[in-house]
């Protein structure tokens, strides 16, 4: 045997002892009564009644536009799309095209609330993006992912903010429906079997806005927005100031955000005041990602978010990369892991069971115990932002004044 492959040996004998050992103390853990931090914020509490029997109301806001190029067959969207409007209770607003009407129609679960409007055949067609077709063909040359995008897919992502706040005050004036908080969702976000109904949970949601005022110290809940990320910004855009641009890093995610009526008006107004700022610049705005990320360096104590990759999480405590099934244990697709935490406690049970049910170590009651997926922590963006760019760190001074609304 030659000295390299000795090395290597010895490498794989060392890495299955060490997984022997770690194994047999995890056991030994569990079987003497070591507890794992299942959930990391306190039990939801019971939604506060007015004495009308009027609770917290919900409703959820997506859309579904035809696009000549698109990432995804037309088969995988019908499914996604049943998945979603199939089992989800919750009101529902949904903007398409008159083709694409019945579709959705069909979809959406027997007896089940939603509102449909066909008034726009395509997202340019909405008043802040009306006549943008010539730049966003001009800015498709800047896309370093221009291969996979299109204009089109940057006119349905920059309409969300929009149709958002829109959708809001349609049910307010047309049929006197107020809902106490508002959620974009992108209509193929339910990729995999679940168990969500009754979703976003509203006294989950009422946690999480009580919780996330006390983190950023402001007075009023319904200021805040919240957005799920995905990694905290390098360490180099704490110089970042407002007129770099769009910040073109993993950050924010896109495909779920929302908060109280207030608040989702002042996000489409400052939204589309910087998406035309920087398109007078000259700029690439056609990612919402990346715009995204600069509105959180700009007015940081506006969001609350949940990270699922925090390193120092409690819920996080005692995980092995490789050795665990994930980083907060078994939690299905992790991009949207933000469905599992916006859940009821019966229903984050019953998706637990579901991501269990396939593995090989089903049986082995003290690593189901370890598996189960963990609820973790809110956070305030200032706050998560302080992590990265140090506590002396100040948000750049935001200069445009947000717009009308269109």
């Amino acid at each position: 045997m030659h000295h390299a492959e000795i090395l290597r040996f010895r490498k794989r004998i060392i890495c299955i002892y060490f997984l022997l050992m770690l194994l047999i103390f995890d056991f030994l853990l569990h079987q003497y009564g070591a507890t794992v931090i299942i959930d990391d914020i306190p039990p939801t509490p019971e939604l506060k009644n007015d004495g009308n029997g009027n609770t917290t109301r919900v409703l959820l806001v997506s859309a579904l536009f035809p696009l000549t190029k698109s990432k995804h067959s037309k088969e995988g969207y019908n499914d996604w799309l049943r998945r979603f409007l199939g089992p989800i209770t919750t009101n529902i607003y949904f903007y398409t095209t008159p083709e694409l009407e019945e579709t959705v129609r069909a979809a959406r679960g027997p007896g089940l609330p939603i509102t449909i409007n066909t008034h726009y055949a395509s997202p340019f067609a909405i008043p802040p993006l009306r006549g943008f077709e010539p730049l966003y063909e001009e800015m498709h040359l800047q896309d370093r992912e221009k291969e996979r995008h299109s204009p089109e897919l940057y006119a349905v992502w920059n309409a969300k903010p929009w149709f958002l706040d829109h959708a809001v005050q349609r049910l307010r004036e047309e049929k006197g429906e107020v809902y106490d908080y508002a959620f974009w969702v992108d209509a193929g976000s339910f990729r995999q079997e679940h168990r969500y109904t009754s979703w976003p949970n509203p006294a989950k949601v009422e946690q999480v806005w009580e919780e996330g005022r006390r983190l950023n110290g402001v007075k009023r809940k319904e200021d805040l927005l919240f957005f799920p990320i995905q990694t905290l910004p390098p360490a180099s855009a704490r110089d970042w100031m407002q007129d770099k641009g769009p910040l073109d890093v993993d950050f924010s995610k896109g495909s779920f955000f929302g908060g109280s009526p207030a608040s989702i008006s002042w996000w489409s107004n400052a939204y589309y005041a910087y998406h035309n700022y920087y398109l007078t610049l000259g700029l690439f705005v056609g990612k919402d990602q990346t715009l995204i990320n600069a509105l959180f360096l700009l007015f940081p104590d506006r969001f609350i978010t949940v990270w699922m990759y925090d390193p120092i999480a409690p819920a996080h405590a005692g995980l092995v990369p490789v050795f665990d099934q994930g980083y907060l244990g078994s939690c299905g697709s992790e991009w949207y892991y933000y469905q599992f935490w916006l859940a009821d406690e019966r229903t984050r049970v019953e998706m637990r069971e579901l991501w269990l049910g396939s593995s090989r170590w089903k049986e082995w009651t003290w690593w189901r115990e370890r598996q189960r997926c963990r609820v973790t922590r809110v956070l305030g963006m200032k706050g998560a932002l302080e992590r990265r760019f140090g506590f002396g760190w100040t948000p750049p001074f935001p200069q445009v004044a947000p717009s009308a609304r269109g």
